[in-house]
C-alpha cells in the first residue's frame, strides 16, 4: 500500500481530462473530407500535436495514425503511473495486463485466420519491454502449440492450456475471450481488495462492476438481437461478475423474445433508467455513453490516485474509439451529424 500522499496525481489526472477533445474539436472533425485532413486538425489543433509532430498527415495511412493515437494514450498511462512512482504496486500495471491479453487475443485471431505471419505488423512496437510476455516470440508462433510454448512461464499459461484444437489448428475464439477477460477481472479485483484502502477498494469495485455490468448488457443486446440466442446460451458467453445485473435481472432481459422486447424489459431497470435512448440504433451509443458518465462523475470527485487513474484511462480509451470512429466516418463517406450521433462525450 503507497504510504504517502497522493494527491498530485490526483490533480494530474485532472488536469490531463481537461485536455481532452471538446465537443467543438469533434465537429471539426467530423466536417473534414478526408483522413489527412483529420489528421491535420488533430496535428494543429489538439492535445495530439506533439505525437503528431513528426507525421506527414498528406500521406498518412489510417491504421499507422489509429497506432500513433493509442500508442499517445498508452504513454499516458505510463507517465501518470511513474509520476509518483505507483507502479510498484501491482494495481497500476493493469493497463500492462490488460495489453498482455488484448495481443494474446490478436495473436489467436491471426491463427484462426491462418495470417499468424501477419501479427507482427499489426503487433504495437511500443508495447515491446513493457509487458511480461515476449512479444517478438508470441509474433513468431505458427499455431495454438506454438503460443502457448511462449506463454509458459506466463499468468495466462494455466487459464488456456486446456484450450480445444479442432482439426483445422483453430480455437473458439469467443471462448479464449471469455477466459482471458474472466481472469483479468478476477486479478483485477483481487489485487484491488489487497492492495487499497477499504474505502478506496469498494468505490473502485463498485465502478469496475458497474462497467462490466454496462459491458455485459451491450454484449447480451447483440447476441439478442443479431443471433437470437436464449437466455442461457447469453449468460454463458458474459463475464461472471456483476454489480446490478444478478441472476434475476439478466433473466428479466434475457428471457425476452427478441431485441425489442429486451429494450422495453432494460428501460425499466437500474441503468434503463439512467438513459434516454429514442431507438435501437442509438442503444449501444447511448450505454456507452453511461459508462463515460460515470467514469467523468469518479475523476471529478474521487480523491484517490487509483480512482482517478482508472478513471482517466477508460476515458482516454473512449477517446481513441471516438475518434477512430470519425475517421472510419470519414473514410466511409458518412455525414458529420451522422458521425457525430457515435461519438460519446468524454
Amino acid at each position: 500500500m503507497v504510504k504517502f500522499s497522493t494527491n498530485a496525481t490526483v490533480a494530474r489526472a485532472r488536469a490531463l481530462h481537461g485536455k481532452r477533445l471538446t465537443e467543438a474539436d469533434y465537429r471539426e472533425l467530423a466536417g473534414r473530407k478526408s483522413v489527412s485532413e483529420a489528421a491535420e486538425y488533430l496535428k494543429k489543433s489538439t492535445s495530439y500535436s506533439a505525437a503528431l509532430s513528426s507525421v506527414n498527415t498528406a500521406t498518412v495511412h489510417r491504421g499507422y495514425l489509429e497506432s500513433v493515437i493509442r500508442r499517445y494514450s498508452f504513454d499516458r498511462y505510463i507517465n501518470i503511473c511513474d509520476f509518483q512512482q505507483l507502479r510498484k504496486e501491482q494495481f497500476y500495471n493493469y493497463l500492462i495486463v490488460l495489453s498482455e491479453i488484448r495481443e494474446i487475443l490478436s495473436v489467436i485471431l491471426h491463427i484462426n485466420a491462418d495470417s499468424s505471419d501477419e501479427y507482427i505488423t499489426a503487433m504495437p512496437a511500443y508495447l515491446i519491454g513493457k509487458t511480461g510476455i515476449n512479444l517478438i516470440e508470441l509474433a513468431k508462433a505458427g499455431n495454438i502449440k506454438e503460443m502457448l510454448a511462449v506463454l509458459r512461464h506466463t499468468r495466462y499459461y494455466p487459464v488456456l492450456k486446456n484450450i480445444a484444437v479442432d482439426e483445422n489448428g483453430h480455437v473458439d475464439y469467443l471462448n479464449c475471450e471469455i477466459k482471458l477477460r474472466t481472469f483479468y477481472y478476477q486479478w483485477l479485483m483481487d489485487t484491488i481488495s489487497k492492495e487499497l484502502p477499504k474505502k478506496t477498494a469498494d468505490e473502485l469495485l463498485t465502478q469496475i462492476k458497474t462497467q462490466i455490468d454496462l459491458i455485459n448488457i451491450i454484449n447480451a443486446y447483440r447476441m439478442k438481437k443479431f443471433y437470437g440466442l436464449s437466455s442461457a446460451e447469453i449468460d454463458k458467453k458474459l463475464l461472471p461478475f456483476y454489480r446490478k445485473l444478478n441472476k434475476k435481472s439478466k433473466a428479466e432481459l434475457f428471457e425476452n423474445e427478441n431485441s425489442d422486447e429486451f429494450l422495453k424489459a432494460f428501460s425499466k431497470t437500474y441503468y434503463g433508467r439512467e438513459i434516454d435512448f429514442e431507438n435501437s440504433e442509438n442503444f449501444e451509443t447511448e450505454v456507452r455513453k453511461l459508462r463515460s458518465k460515470m467514469a467523468r462523475r469518479s475523476l471529478a470527485f474521487s480523491q484517490s490516485a487509483a480512482i482517478s487513474v482508472y478513471s482517466l484511462v477508460l476515458l482516454d480509451e473512449i477517446e481513441v474509439d471516438n475518434i477512430i470512429t470519425v475517421i472510419e466516418g470519414i473514410r466511409y463517406g458518412r455525414s458529420a451529424e451522422s458521425i457525430l450521433s457515435m461519438v460519446v462525450p468524454t
